[in-house]
């Protein structure tokens, strides 16, 4: 089963520096529920582990992704990743494409869409459930993300701060 979805997201920042936190996996994986990065295996390529919860059923996943684009010039960026489910009855695999522009105040209009394939269990539960809950988690994230972005201008640090300092504007 696939489903797609459009998201935009208001940000105060400048692209720039929504850039430095966005293509640093240490960095997003904290503002991304349920994740949690095992493994970098180069500034592209990553692996980790999410758990996410659809009715009744949790699945945990684990997988690998890779910025496949990245292009800092026009601040376009696009994600893969796969994984397998941890109990063996099921898999993931999404792709995720990200403009960011500038916006007449000086912040930044994040446009983010997403193509996300699901096989196993939790695709029994039809793509409406899976978008509801595409929703909640997005919305999740962008708090956090949003957070984040924030406690690094308050804070006066950069964009490679280190992930202990980001965890705790999430507290």
């Amino acid at each position: 089963m696939q489903v797609k979805a459009d998201k935009e997201l208001q940000l105060k920042q400048d692209p720039q520096m929504v850039w430095k936190v966005m293509t640093d996996p240490a960095l997003m994986v904290v503002s991304v529920p349920g994740a949690e990065l095992t493994e970098t295996l180069d500034e592209r390529n990553f692996k980790g582990k999410i758990g996410i919860k659809i009715g009744p059923v949790t699945a945990k996943f684990n997988g690998e992704a890779s910025f496949t684009k990245m292009e800092e010039s026009n601040y376009e960026l696009t994600l893969e990743g796969k994984g397998s489910d941890s109990g063996g009855k099921g898999g993931a695999s999404m792709t995720m494409n990200i403009l960011l522009s500038e916006t007449e105040g000086g912040g930044t209009l994040m446009k983010s869409s997403m193509a996300l394939s699901i096989t196993g269990k939790l695709a029994q539960f039809g793509s409406r459930m899976i978008v509801a809950v595409n929703n909640k988690m997005f919305n999740q994230w962008s708090e956090n993300f949003t957070d984040i972005l924030e406690k690094q201008c308050a804070d006066g640090t950069d964009a490679n701060s280190n992930e202990a300092n980001l965890t705790e504007a999430l507290d």
